[in-house]
């Protein structure tokens, strides 16, 4: 999608005071910002350019890599437009900008999209975050929807980068096991996860832990749903005064080679889409709050082909204590809740 850069003119102006928010108005620390940042420059210039630092826009000043509109480039390094500056003058300005936002936000690395495509954060009741901005300019995504795309892009640039020094291996991957499981989420946080935790009335298996942790995929295959209701269910008032209101919040189901259905539920951003192949490990959601959530925490269900749903306890102790997977198919279905 070519994006509109009216939104770019005002980054110089209104950024500090504005709230680290994110689509359900929590705060997100992805961590790792200053290794991150190559990965941020790198995902802008994608999304708005393609990379070509010599582009130009039709019906517009925007121009270069990063499509600063001739107002907010401002005549830097002595260049009237930004297309005529060599691609290290770009990156400098561009990364100024970057600076200042995670600056004003606390190192909030979700707010940069948000920020760079509306112009400022809205409030989390907003209607903002669901309505397309300059939609006759040619934009096509709402600020909500933007924010999940540039996050899945940021993702796949910081996993690329991560190999060279410059990138964040926080948002890119963990590692597959030789069986072809993985930890659900950073090692050093399951180490220490109630993986033994019954679930309150299902078979599944919740896990508490900080908004903007990390999430992977335990077992690669095909997202075969997303769901993106991006409100907690106990502030919005679901049951009471609003309707359309889902359990899940921000979630995503992948189906394995086996035909089970990993699901994945309540967090803040979703990096994945439907129909997309990931593997064992990929980085599949950002932890949080959303849906009918008490607290901020993952909740993961198993329900193998046959329909049954799985108690996935066994397995994360055996990830945890013997680097190993469980098929599916050999959970118990009983004894994992009360």
């Amino acid at each position: 999608m070519k994006l509109t850069v009216a939104a770019i003119a005002v980054l110089a102006v209104g950024l500090v005071g504005l709230p680290a928010l994110v689509a359900n108005g929590d705060v997100a620390q992805l961590g790792c910002v200053g290794g991150a940042r190559s990965a941020v420059l790198a995902t802008i210039r994608e999304l708005e350019s393609g990379g070509v630092y010599s582009a130009r826009a039709s019906g517009s000043t925007a121009s270069g890599a990063y499509q600063f509109i001739d107002s907010t480039w401002a005549g830097y390094g002595g260049f009237p437009q930004a297309w005529q500056a060599p691609p290290e003058l770009q990156d400098a300005k561009a990364e100024e900008k970057v600076v200042a936002i995670l600056d004003a936000h606390d190192d909030d690395i979700s707010a940069v999209p948000v920020v760079w495509y509306l112009g400022h954060v809205p409030a989390s009741t907003s209607p903002a975050w669901d309505r397309v901005p300059a939609a006759a300019a040619g934009n096509r995504l709402t600020p909500r929807e933007y924010q999940q795309r540039w996050l899945a892009e940021y993702e796949h640039q910081a996993g690329a980068l991560a190999g060279t020094g410059e990138g964040c291996v926080l948002a890119g991957a963990v590692e597959v096991l030789p069986d072809g499981f993985a930890l659900p989420g950073p090692a050093d946080v399951f180490a220490v996860a109630p993986v033994d935790s019954p679930h309150h009335d299902y078979p599944a298996w919740d896990w508490a832990i900080p908004v903007g942790t990390p999430l992977y995929a335990i077992r690669g295959g095909r997202v075969m749903a997303t769901m993106s209701w991006p409100h907690n269910w106990w502030d919005h008032g679901c049951g009471v005064r609003t309707a359309g209101c889902t359990s899940c919040g921000i979630g995503v189901t992948i189906e394995d080679d086996s035909g089970a259905r990993w699901t994945y539920c309540h967090g803040e951003a979703l990096l994945v889409a439907a129909g997309d192949t990931v593997g064992a490990g990929q980085q599949i959601l950002i932890s949080g709050n959303t849906g009918r959530s008490s607290g901020p925490h993952l909740h993961l269900q198993i329900r193998t082909a046959d329909g049954a749903l799985r108690c996935p306890q066994s397995l994360l102790r055996s990830l945890r204590e013997s680097r190993r997977g469980q098929h599916p198919v050999q959970l118990p279905s009983v004894g994992c809740s009360y």
